[in-house]
């Protein structure tokens, strides 16, 4: 009997000491905090700096030299870890995986205040798998503010529980952002703009990535931007959800807000929640 016992201490304390391996899925999600972090805090050291270059896309969105090289590092890091993974950038394009799952990458979301010293940009890394997001992260170095949210699991906020989006219920309460008039006039949705302006919100402009952390970590109420692209939007999907807030398409982008807010919102612009 005393044997057994001692077999079985010695058992448990191998049990305790043996690391249990992690999944894949697990696997990629420690590698989006690893990847988010590196990328931007490679990111944060050009920030006011004058060691890079700053150009102009189609588009006429700017772009640096920063984000161009960020872009690629992740690129390498996802891909040589998961070489049948896609992967979509801002500044590369697209490479197509074949397992269904996808990196969606946006290296430097706000580099229009990168660029002039501004510190309301950060590193966004989406996962999606089979076409629905997944997994979320934003990282704003120089804020020292990163934000996550597994689905399922809950968000993150500075790597504990997240607090979550607000509980203002009226629009006449509500705090809404909105990255630029630009957007609207270059898609051709100026009257949506208006319709925003008679809400009876208060609207302010704090833009880009600053603006759903602001959102997901109940300090503003909605936020309202009539284009995004995958990668402006995408990391922020998973995150939104598990914030307790909800997204709805509009124009060329989407409303995301808290719960409370979002059919009035959605009706007062004319969408559908």
């Amino acid at each position: 009997m005393a044997f057994c016992q001692s077999t079985l201490i010695l058992l448990l304390g191998i049990l305790l000491q043996t690391t249990i391996p992690m999944t894949i899925q697990e696997l990629r999600i420690k590698a989006l905090h690893d990847t988010a972090s590196d990328v931007s805090q490679f990111v944060n050291s050009y920030f006011q700096t004058s060691n890079f270059t700053i150009s102009s896309k189609k588009d006429g969105s700017e772009v640096t030299t920063v984000d161009i090289e960020a872009e690629l590092m992740a690129r390498q890091v996802l891909l040589e870890a998961f070489p049948d993974d896609g992967f979509l950038g801002e500044e590369h394009g697209e490479v197509i995986g074949s397992n269904g799952y996808r990196w969606v990458v946006d290296p430097i979301d706000g580099t229009a205040s990168f660029a002039r010293n501004v510190p309301l940009f950060g590193t966004l890394i989406g996962l999606e798998y089979e076409g629905v997001p997944i997994a979320g992260i934003a990282s704003l170095p120089a804020l020292g503010e990163t934000i996550s949210a597994v689905v399922g699991e809950g968000v993150k906020h500075q790597g504990t529980k997240g607090e979550g989006v607000s509980s203002v219920a009226t629009l006449e309460d509500a705090m809404i952002c909105t990255t630029s008039y630009d957007y609207y006039k270059q898609t051709n949705t100026e009257p949506l703009y208006q319709k925003l302006l008679e809400a009876n919100g208060s609207i302010r402009g704090w833009s880009d990535c600053y603006a759903y952390m602001l959102l997901c970590t109940g300090q503003i109420d909605a936020v309202v931007e009539p284009l995004l692209l995958p990668w402006d939007i995408v990391p922020w999907l998973p995150i939104i959800e598990e914030a307790g807030g909800k997204y709805s398409p509009i124009a060329s982008g989407g409303i995301a807000s808290n719960h409370n807010l979002h059919n009035a919102l959605c009706h007062a612009l004319s969408c559908t929640p």
